[in-house]
């Protein structure tokens, strides 16, 4: 494979992409400043106090930049009473007027708000599906037709020193890029360089770029793939992240922190937004725990280039791991007793039970899930390198009561922990890779092969950044195969919090590769006692190494729940796309142009269709956000009027303008009639 281009200064270590500052009010995007916090709002823009006291709830929260719709020259006229009642009451955070279809209300838009957000995939073209060859001469002519359309905005927009966001959604690519570039990051990149580059014969450059989904590994792609174009033309624009119709509650939050912690991790990202069903205050915590780990920071790394002696060259990464597109990284395929994992496997969930501690509620959540459980780790680590009899014995415990569940799981168990008077016998034996080292290869590998089980060696970030994990991986890898014993795992414990751990990672995942030892990967994060922020942080690092195909299992273990552990991971593989348990909904967050109450009623239809495991249903407000930007979902409920619904199988209307009061039963019969229903249990 030839080497990827370069989307950012370097995968193993952090550093913020390098932009120009662009100005929105008194609020600078990109450049030195820390990564801005925005969101929008969901009341009728037509009603000036609703508006305005929202805004100001916003600003109190902490969100610095608001966006505002304007489907329409009315609602776009009223922008002014809008901002004239916050600036009276002194409230200043800069307003952005989001336009789709209406380019005369982005001019009305442009001379009242510090910012316009306009969609090139509906600016000055209508949705139609169309199937149609363009050739090249027909395609000049497409974007000089665009030109002409839009050019009036951009030098509005530059006479009056506002900003716009040239915001390229998935779901609402022009049919001109869908028929050249198909639904894909390489469409989006394009539809956004289009409206750049009139921009620019203009010498306009106060543009921010987004390039939203509603699966984060496209998103994922896709802002790489811009950083990566932008490399080779020379262009700094700042990036707005966001992962639309992420949902509501924890699905929503990780679906979010998977899209936009990824990227931040690379060092891209000048302004978030986490798009949430729910009231647009709730977005501002969550993207205020994405922002502040790399804020105030980031010009500093856990490790940096005079650090960290690196056994692989980027351009040999970027060889071998292509960041457009997910491939999963090959590795062996262990068998543990009746289970397996790695190769071609699920990513499989682990557990930390700490025998005694474990409540009966948890087990109860264990044994409710026992069908997904494939990769349990029982037993904490031992307090100390000599564990205790009592240790011991909680840990037969905890096998005794697993063993009442009537499920054959595999146990793994720390090597300290395996005295002689041992009843159960481990599939996988854990132990510290620097332990393993200090102790010599036989007393590991006697236990190993005497009990038949495989290996995980222990691998804390840490000891990856100071360089000392590479000297111990080249000794284990030789010592191994010279023992001829294949039967072994790694798992990289990540440090909760800590910027730069995901390129940690990613060059000790590089560095086994090279050495042509491709055993699976588990992925431990170990949630510290008051850590508030760990739902993001935890989803942002271990989604973004799934997203690279790195990874055959992950663990969640420390301060929290059993059961929380549980959800949590296969909440997060649900995200990542690559691990589908339950129901998988597309839901818009509201704004002033939905046509229903759309947090109800996304609750109301997860009520009637969370137990359809595997089936994709997306639930918007309006047009806008539907039939485009459903994404693949399979069934689509989307507002048309007020308290009217179109109903989609697939981007295909099937039925049209169904009273609200109907729709979700009607919702019911079309999944039944193309064979999706179970009864719940």
């Amino acid at each position: 494979m030839q080497p990827q281009p370069q989307y950012c200064d370097s995968p193993f270590f952090y550093r913020r992409r390098l932009t120009h500052e662009v100005k929105a009010g008194d609020i600078g995007i990109g450049g030195n400043n820390p990564i801005r916090v925005q969101s929008m709002t969901i009341a009728d823009t037509m009603d000036t106090a609703a508006t305005v006291k929202e805004v100001i709830a916003l600003v109190e929260a902490g969100c610095e930049i608001v966006r505002i719709t304007a489907p329409s020259l009315h609602e776009a006229e009223n922008l002014k009473n809008i901002k004239a009642e916050l600036r009276r009451q002194n409230i200043r955070a800069p307003l952005v007027a989001d336009i789709h279809f209406t380019p005369n209300a982005a001019l009305i838009a442009a001379d009242i708000v510090e910012k316009v957000r306009i969609n090139p995939g509906n600016y000055a073209d209508k949705k139609k599906f169309a199937i149609w060859e363009y050739t090249d001469a027909e395609y000049q002519g497409e974007l000089e037709r665009v030109a002409e359309r839009f050019s009036p905005l951009v030098k509005k927009c530059q006479a009056n020193g506002v900003a716009m966001r040239i915001g390229v959604n998935h779901g609402s690519l022009s049919d001109r890029i869908m028929n050249r570039f198909g639904d894909t990051p390489a469409g989006m990149v394009e539809s956004a360089l289009e409206f750049i580059r009139i921009c620019e014969t203009y010498d306009y450059r106060a543009l921010v770029i987004s390039m939203k989904s509603s699966n984060p590994q496209v998103m994922i792609q896709a802002y790489r793939l811009l950083a990566a174009r932008m490399n080779e033309l020379g262009m700094t624009y700042p990036f707005h992240l966001g992962v639309t119709e992420a949902g509501d509650g924890e699905d929503g939050r990780i679906k979010s922190a998977v899209g936009i912690g990824s990227l931040l991790e690379d060092g891209i990202g000048d302004t978030i937004r986490v798009s949430l069903t729910e009231d647009s205050i709730y977005e501002i915590p969550v993207a205020q725990a994405l922002a502040q780990k790399f804020n105030g920071q980031w010009k500093k790394s856990a490790a940096t280039p005079s650090s960290l002696p690196l056994p692989i060259s980027e351009t040999d990464y970027l060889q071998k791991v292509d960041p457009y597109a997910y491939n999963r990284r090959e590795s062996l395929r262990l068998n543990l007793g009746e289970s397996s994992f790695g190769g071609k496997e699920l990513v499989r969930v682990g557990l930390s039970i700490n025998g005694n501690g474990a409540t009966a509620e948890e087990w109860r959540a264990a044994g409710l899930a026992k069908g997904n459980i494939t990769l349990p780790i029982l037993g904490a680590a031992p307090k100390n390198d000599d564990a205790t009899k009592a240790e011991f014995l909680e840990i037969e415990s905890a096998t005794r009561r697993l063993a009442k569940l009537d499920r054959a799981l595999p146990l793994v168990l720390n090597w300290k922990t395996l005295h002689g008077e041992a009843t159960q016998q481990p599939q996988m034996i854990s132990a510290p890779i620097a332990s393993l080292q200090a102790a010599g290869l036989k007393p590991i590998l006697d236990k190993a092969q005497e009990r038949q089980a495989a290996i995980e060696i222990l691998v804390p970030t840490v000891e990856i950044a100071n360089g000392a994990a590479f000297e111990k991986l080249h000794w284990w890898v030789k010592s191994t195969a010279e023992r001829e014993f294949p039967n072994w795992s790694v798992g990289i414990a990540l440090r909760a919090g800590v910027i730069g751990e995901v390129g940690l990672a990613r060059a000790f995942v590089a560095h086994l590769d090279k050495l042509g030892a491709n055993m699976p990967i588990i992925w431990r994060y170990q949630v510290p006692a008051n850590y508030s922020n760990w739902l993001t942080d935890a989803s942002a690092q271990i989604g973004s190494l799934l997203c690279d195909g790195f990874g055959d299992a992950l663990l969640i273990y420390g301060d929290l729940p059993l059961s929380y552990a549980l959800r949590f991971s296969f909440n997060l593989l649900q995200a990542t796309r690559l691990r589908i348990s339950k129901t998988e909904f597309i839901s818009c967050p509201s704004c002033g142009r939905t046509q229903f109450n759309l947090q109800t009623t996304t609750e109301r239809i997860k009520q009637k269709t969370g137990h359809l495991k595997g089936v994709k249903i997306a639930i918007m407000g309006c047009v806008v956000n539907g039939p485009g930007e459903m994404a693949d979902a399979d069934f689509g409920y989307v507002g048309t009027g007020p308290k009217k619904i179109n109903l989609y199988v697939g981007k295909e209307i099937v039925e049209r303008n169904i009273p609200e009061e109907l729709a979700d039963e009607k919702l019911i019969e079309l999944i039944k009639r193309h064979g999706k229903w179970v009864g719940p249990v």
